[in-house]
């Protein structure tokens, strides 16, 4: 019974540490995210990334290193693949005609 109270304490302390997170620190990560993408964008430029695959792990790897340690225990790489891809297509539809508005399709 004990450990399942330790257990359910923790699970709680992580939830609230992941709303903090996404609370306080989501706009700040989104920014690391675009710089990150902006950079691979560049690197694909100068033939050090070869293919948008290359630059899609690029930027994770490096996203993994902005967040907190305790983040990076709890976020797999395919839901920090699927952050990446919602981000590139915000960013894209913002381009395409400075709004967000779903716009471009992919």
């Amino acid at each position: 019974m004990k450990e399942f109270i330790l257990e359910i304490r923790f699970i709680i302390a992580l939830i609230i540490g992941v709303i903090f997170f996404a609370l306080f620190e989501k706009e700040q990560f989104k920014s690391i995210i675009y710089a990150l993408m902006l950079q691979a964008k560049s690197m694909a430029k100068d033939m050090v990334l070869n293919s948008g695959q290359a630059q899609e792990d690029w930027v994770i790897d490096k996203a993994y290193i902005f967040l907190p340690k305790w983040m990076v225990v709890i976020i797999p790489k395919k839901v920090m693949r699927d952050i990446v891809r919602y981000l590139y297509r915000l960013a894209r539809d913002k381009l395409d005609d400075g709004e967000v508005n779903g716009s471009i399709e992919g």
